[in-house]
């Protein structure tokens, strides 16, 4: 019998909860773990709810499209209609609306230009950027391609993404360079962040903060950071106005924050 769904989260919120929608999502998730569907039955014993409880609820989600039943078996089975609405919007797109006005603001804020990053194979994508507002300065156009082994972005992306894929990205590189690259980024991991001169414009300091959607680690937001006489914000209050950001943009994309193990990587 399939195992029910994991609704520890939903007892935690108490009278928070509302019991269709919980009831709504439970089936689905329920169903979305079954190749061939369940009776109406079965849904009532892998949930632990009486057939009074979902009956209604399983119908009304079959008139609306999510979930189809069998005339053969009678079992209900999940459509692919959640998915066609997951994919009308282009997850790019996504991001870079988000990321625009809130990269534009850490511009104003800072006066230090400011990009978001993402990983392409072994490379940096810079998706969009925001240039400083003073007449003179540093800036990266978007649409760029960096290795990650130039970049902070893609350093921060890696030290926040799975096992796996950090240890496949070391291990193609030289054997003089594996345990170097591991340690930045755990050191990236403890502290959330990077600050690090940058390996490819002398005089300019990397200050770099993961972003985070529904699924993990997205993307990176990066300042060049250059010294200027009469600065607007030093270097740390650029750092916090980075981390502010990173965790808007973060929550904007459905990363709860508050809730994340990554909790110092947004935190100010």
């Amino acid at each position: 019998m399939p195992k029910k769904p994991d609704t520890s989260e939903t007892a935690k919120s108490g009278k928070s909860a509302v019991p269709s929608v919980e009831k709504a999502f439970d089936i689905i998730e329920l169903l979305a773990g079954v190749e061939d569907g369940l009776t109406m039955n079965e849904m009532v014993e892998s949930l632990g709810r009486t057939m009074g409880e979902i009956y209604r609820i399983v119908i009304y989600l079959t008139e609306r499209g999510f979930l189809t039943q069998s005339a053969q078996t009678g079992k209900y089975a999940m459509t692919l209609k959640l998915f066609e609405l997951s994919h009308r919007h282009d997850p790019t797109e996504r991001l870079i609306s988000h990321a625009v006005p809130i990269l534009e603001s850490i511009a104003s804020t800072t006066e230090q230009s400011c990009h978001l990053g993402v990983l392409n194979r072994d490379n940096i994508l810079v998706l969009t950027s925001a240039p400083s507002p003073r007449p003179a300065g540093y800036a990266v156009r978007a649409g760029a391609l960096f290795p990650i082994e130039r970049t902070s972005s893609g350093h921060v992306i890696l030290a926040f993404s799975p096992q796996q894929e950090r240890d496949a990205y070391i291990g193609r590189l030289p054997k003089s360079t594996q345990a170097e690259t591991a340690k930045r980024l755990e050191i990236i991991r403890e502290n959330g962040f990077e600050d690090t001169p940058s390996t490819m414009i002398s005089g300019v300091r990397n200050l770099c903060v993961p972003v985070f959607d529904i699924r993990g680690i997205a993307a990176a937001i990066t300042t060049g950071f250059i010294a200027q006489n009469d600065p607007i914000a030093t270097a740390d209050e650029t750092l916090i106005a980075l981390k502010t950001a990173a965790g808007t943009l973060s929550e904007n994309l459905g990363f709860r924050v508050s809730e994340s193990k990554f909790l110092s990587a947004l935190t100010p």
